[in-house]
């Protein structure tokens, strides 16, 4: 990405490189909708300090009922980066910030409680299927004889 690349002759008039919400298309294996912006502040002839900040989307799927959807990145750029052959390229940082900040389990809200196991329905807080009681009902009278037994003891 050309946007994220600075060179040291961007330098020359000023000592702070500003860049304003660019799009961010590298590929990470997802479908992304984010920005960068950033600020490049020269330290030394082979030093840049960038600070800024990533934000947008990721297109995710939920890990309890699969359906897809988008998920919020707001990740702060703060590092030191060294001068490789006259530039600096952010674009490898800013990929190496979003794959960290991907979540291992993904979930679309916080009420979602995923898809039943009996008949298939996505359950959330507001709206489930009482499949689930009814399965721990027909459990309880196929083990009530085992129980007894056991209590006996």
């Amino acid at each position: 990405m050309k946007e994220l690349v600075i060179k040291l002759s961007d330098f020359l008039k000023k000592d702070i490189v500003e860049i304003n919400k660019c799009k961010y298309t590298r590929d990470i294996g997802y479908q992304i909708n984010i920005s960068v912006s950033f600020k490049a502040i020269k330290i030394a002839d082979s030093k840049v300090y960038v600070k800024g900040k990533v934000a947008g989307f990721i297109e995710q799927q939920c890990s309890l009922c699969l359906e897809v959807y988008n998920h919020p990145l707001e990740i702060p750029i703060n590092i030191n980066m060294d001068v490789k052959e006259g530039c600096v390229d952010v674009s490898e940082e800013v990929r190496q910030l979003i794959l960290l900040e991907m979540p291992s389990k993904p979930v679309c809200n916080d009420d979602c409680l995923g898809i039943c196991k009996i008949c298939g329905k996505h359950n959330r807080k507001d709206y489930s299927c009482s499949c689930v009681d009814e399965y721990n009902e027909c459990s309880k009278e196929r083990w009530k004889e085992l129980l007894n037994k056991y209590r006996r003891k």
